[in-house]
Parts: C-alpha cells; sequence; structure tokens
C-alpha cells in the first residue's frame, strides 16, 4: 500500500503545481467568441481554445489491489455445499490483500465544450498493464457445533489469482480553461477483462467427545472445490488531471486515475491506482 499511497501523492503534488501555474498565467490574444461569452470581458483561456475533439496516448505506473477475501463463503460453499462444517471452512480460508505495480500505456480520445471558462467532456481511454495477483492460505482447526457432541479437526488449503490486464473507461470531465492550462475532474464507469479462480481442499475428522475428555473416532473424509468469473467485469472510475497547450493542436497531460472494479461471489475486489503522463493533439 506504501507504493499506492506515493504514487498517488506525488501525481497530486504534480497537477496542483501544474494547476497553480495555470491559474496564475495570463492570456495576451484578443476577445473572441466563445460558447456564451459575448465579449463583456477577456476569458481566462483567452488564445487558447481547448474545444473540439482530440486524441492522445498516455504512460505511467499502475499500482493495482486484489482482495479476495469476499470469494471465501461462495469457495466453501463450492467444496462442502450445505454441511456442518462449511461456514467453518469458510471462516479457515484467510486470503489476504495483495498489491502488484508495473508499467502501464494506452490511448485516450474525447471532446470538449466550451462555456465561458468551463469546460466540459466526454473521453474514452484504453489501459493496459501487467497486473497479476496472487494469495494462499493454509489453516488447521477444531471445531465443535452447537449443542453438538461432535467434534472436528479441519484441515484447508487455498489459493486464488487474479489477472486484469487492460481496462478501458467512459468518463464526463469538468474543467477550468486558464490560460494554456486546464485543470479537470473527471468520473465515470470502467470495463476490465478479469480472468480470475479460487481453489480449496483440505480433510475432516469427526470424533464423538460425548464422554469427556475422551475422543472417539467416528468418520473422517477430504474436500475440494473451485470457483472463478473470466470475462467482462464492471465498476467505476474517477480522477484529477491538468492538459497544457504548448502549441496551437497540441498539449501535454499530467493525471491520476482510480477505478474500482465489483467484488463478492466469484470475484475479487481489484481496484486500481494509476499516475500517468500523456500528450494529445487537438483537431
Amino acid at each position: 500500500m506504501s507504493n499506492s499511497r506515493n504514487i498517488v501523492s506525488n501525481g497530486i503534488a504534480v497537477i496542483l503545481a501544474l494547476a497553480a501555474l495555470g491559474i496564475g498565467g495570463r492570456a495576451e490574444a484578443a476577445d473572441y467568441l466563445r460558447g456564451a461569452y459575448a465579449g463583456e470581458r477577456t476569458p481566462a483561456s483567452a488564445g487558447v481554445d481547448w474545444a473540439g475533439v482530440y486524441g492522445g496516448v498516455h504512460v505511467g505506473i499502475s499500482v493495482g489491489q486484489s482482495d479476495p477475501r469476499a470469494m471465501a463463503s461462495s469457495l466453501a460453499r463450492s467444496a462442502l455445499p450445505n454441511t456442518i462444517i462449511t461456514d467453518a471452512v469458510a471462516g479457515m480460508i484467510a486470503f489476504k490483500e495483495t498489491n502488484k505495480s508495473g508499467m502501464s500505456y494506452g490511448g485516450f480520445a474525447g471532446m470538449n465544450w466550451l462555456w465561458e471558462d468551463v469546460v466540459l467532456g466526454v473521453e474514452v481511454d484504453y489501459t493496459r498493464s501487467d497486473i497479476n495477483s496472487a494469495a494462499s492460505s493454509t489453516q488447521a482447526r477444531t471445531f465443535r457445533p452447537t449443542a453438538s457432541t461432535d467434534e472436528y479437526d479441519i484441515v484447508t488449503n487455498a489459493s486464488s489469482r487474479a489477472k486484469l490486464n487492460d481496462w478501458g473507461t467512459f468518463r464526463g470531465r469538468i474543467g477550468y480553461a486558464a490560460g494554456m492550462f486546464m485543470p479537470y475532474l473527471t468520473a465515470g464507469i470502467a470495463v476490465g477483462n478479469l480472468d480470475s479462480r479460487a481453489t480449496t481442499s483440505g480433510t475432516w475428522t469427526r470424533y464423538d467427545v460425548s464422554a469427556p475428555p475422551v475422543r472417539t473416532f467416528v468418520s473422517n473424509g477430504s474436500f475440494s472445490g473451485m470457483i472463478g468469473r473470466r470475462g467482462v467485469t464492471y465498476g467505476s472510475a474517477f480522477g484529477a488531471g491538468v492538459d497544457m497547450q504548448l502549441m496551437p493542436g497540441t498539449f501535454l497531460r499530467a493525471e491520476l486515475q482510480h477505478v474500482q472494479f465489483a467484488s463478492g461471489g466469484k470475484r475479487p475486489d481489484i481496484s486500481i491506482n494509476t499516475a500517468r503522463v500523456g500528450g494529445g493533439v487537438k483537431f
């Protein structure tokens, strides 16, 4: 988690610094009509037209957090459906959150509309990264059901993995045109290509403990189960950034993006934080 916090904090510092420079800048070009502007004042974005269609590429660092703990109950039911020890086995599957980081890259395209100094827009993007995670759990315990004279010795082994190597988002944007700088906020939906799988196996031994401290062997057995999800998964995306126009029709970008995918059942809880820079062309 420390890697994620460092990336996010460093990215925020870059964005705030660029935004501060943009807000303090002065436009030098003549007044012109734009959106609802009728010439009563010179907008902060005079000389820089942020309206129109654009596209570009980005590169950065993505940190993925995968938490498969929500899969424990479904995994136990797949191995031991409707048994007296099902819930006990679910409680023994002690997966932990994992964090993986790596380079990411992709492209984006969108359209902006201007209303005085307010920029409204929509944008789609695609990101690819090598974010794979794995977790395992081995537990042993003695379990005695409530109001029962039986006692169980249970051993479980469980493992999980998740791969989410590419995803895309569709987001709305709102920004402020401050000369050559345009800081913005963005939010929308995310779609990812998920491949997740979890397995468990183990043994149980049943004893009669009606005459303690004597434990009388009754029976034993083994169990195994597997669950998984492969295909499209959905979630939400939001972030913040700043675009900077260096020459007419071209711009640079610094951005932070957070993506959260739905979890539970056969899917782990997956979130991705990305700090990235990019460049684009406005048509």
